[in-house]
């Protein structure tokens, strides 16, 4: 094989491979806790809202809460989805519920729902009691792993 044969042979090789990592490199938003990819359409995605107004996205309450409990994201409030309307809320209007039978895209999630309809939706789905996220702590997030 010629020297000049080799080299185009290299650079197709090198071409190749950057075409196919570039390729794997994920567009779009992130989670900002674990790294997922955020689905724009996911009505589990939530945010948490800093001091001055700007957001950190994350796609689960629970990823969310968890970044904000152990003091990874300085934040003054989390924004989530209510279940059942899909609507954006703040988090001191919703109640999360734990344990129940409804996963989100991670698995057991905590359930942002109206305050109006959380114990509904708590007995409807096996879920624990409906907690304000003020009584969502670092402690009870671990659990949830």
């Amino acid at each position: 094989m010629s020297k000049r044969h080799r080299l185009s042979r290299r650079r197709f090789i090198a071409a190749a491979v950057v075409t196919a990592l570039s390729g794997c490199r994920s567009k779009g938003e992130r989670c900002a806790h674990c790294g997922m990819k955020i689905d724009p359409a996911s009505p589990w995605r939530a945010d948490l809202v800093l001091a001055d107004g700007s957001a950190i996205h994350f796609d689960t309450p629970r990823c969310a809460l968890t970044a904000w409990r152990r003091g990874a994201v300085p934040a003054a409030s989390i924004r989530v989805q209510d279940y059942y309307d899909r609507q954006w809320r703040e988090g001191k209007d919703v109640l999360f519920v734990v344990g129940s039978d409804v996963m989100g895209p991670m698995g057991v999630d905590l359930v942002p729902v109206d305050r109006a309809r959380a114990d509904k939706f708590a007995e409807d789905h096996e879920g624990a009691r409906p907690l304000p996220v003020d009584a969502v702590t670092a402690e009870l997030l671990a659990e949830l792993h």
